[in-house]
């Protein structure tokens, strides 16, 4: 095989790998902190941005408390919003001078200080009192407007008291208070102690039968409404002292046929009124009327 040339590969030698060395980098601690902060603070932006408009807010709310809490402060202590003046409505029973006493408030107070339920809850302690109204008029007025009660009867309770149209008695009665009144008996201290209720709802049917008899004006004037609690409401004349038994309901019924039986002893020449000691009407409306007559039984 000559004049042949033999190509033969000879295997290199593989060349061992050198360890690398890994280079970290680094950086100065002002760098890396600048960086940090550039980076929340990107994030923080819009936090910012989220939270400006309800911080404003609150800011506004504070100043608005705070700015109106010196603005009433300075309004409370001005001497031109001090009371100069006290004025009491019309009265009649009660002087003006009374229920400034009871109100207890003095000239030079600060009038938007004042609590107008307090100095009505004070008037309204006087017996004649049935309702207040307090009002504060600026700069340095206060108002006092009261409604007084009226009277509707006298009631005996070991003394005199008078008697409201509820019912209700509200006041130990003088003699001049008293004078002209009828006179509501049959109950006494004791049983208004225990039950204040069931006696003020017994004066209150006594005053409406009382209403009921004076709605016929040619009726003789009373002096006396007696209640018993077995037998119902008994009338007394004034000038007379006759007593009418009318029991306990249909007192229309019955004071209708008082007036017929007045009327029938003027038509027989009698006294009316006069010539009677007792008429008993506390049965039916339809039963027996049963007199007694000064001039004997009948």
């Amino acid at each position: 095989m000559r004049g042949q040339t033999l190509a033969v590969e000879i295997p290199r030698r593989r060349r061992r790998k050198a360890n690398r060395r890994v280079m970290l980098e680094r950086r100065p601690l002002f760098v890396a902190l600048a960086e940090g902060l550039a980076t929340g603070a990107r994030g923080g932006a819009g936090v910012l941005r989220r939270l400006a408009r309800p911080v404003a807010v609150v800011g506004f709310l504070v100043g608005v408390v705070f700015g109106g809490r010196w603005a009433l402060e300075h309004v409370l202590e001005s001497p031109r919003f001090a009371v100069a003046q006290i004025l009491v409505g019309p009265v009649e029973r009660v002087s003006s001078s009374e229920i400034i006493a009871l109100a207890a408030v003095r000239p030079g107070e600060r009038l938007l200080a004042l609590d107008p339920d307090a100095i009505a809850a004070r008037v309204a302690r006087h017996p004649w009192v049935q309702s207040v109204h307090v009002e504060r008029k600026l700069p340095s007025t206060l108002q006092i407007d009261v409604i007084e009660r009226r009277v509707a009867a006298a009631a005996m309770l070991g003394g005199l008291y008078l008697v409201d149209p509820e019912g209700l008695p509200f006041k130990r009665a003088t003699t001049s208070e008293a004078a002209g009144l009828v006179v509501l008996t049959g109950l006494d201290r004791q049983r208004y102690t225990e039950e204040p209720a069931a006696v003020r709802a017994a004066y209150k049917q006594a005053l409406k039968l009382l209403e009921t008899y004076r709605a016929v004006t040619s009726r003789p004037p009373l002096s006396e409404v007696r209640i018993d609690a077995r037998y119902g409401f008994s009338l007394y004349f004034l000038d007379t002292g006759a007593e009418v038994r009318l029991g306990r309901e249909a007192h229309g019924e019955k004071l209708a046929r008082l007036d017929q039986i007045l009327d029938a002893l003027e038509n027989a020449g009698l006294d009316g009124p006069g010539s009677l000691r007792v008429v008993h009407l506390d049965g039916s409306p339809k039963s027996r009327v049963s007199l007694r007559l000064t001039l004997g039984d009948s």
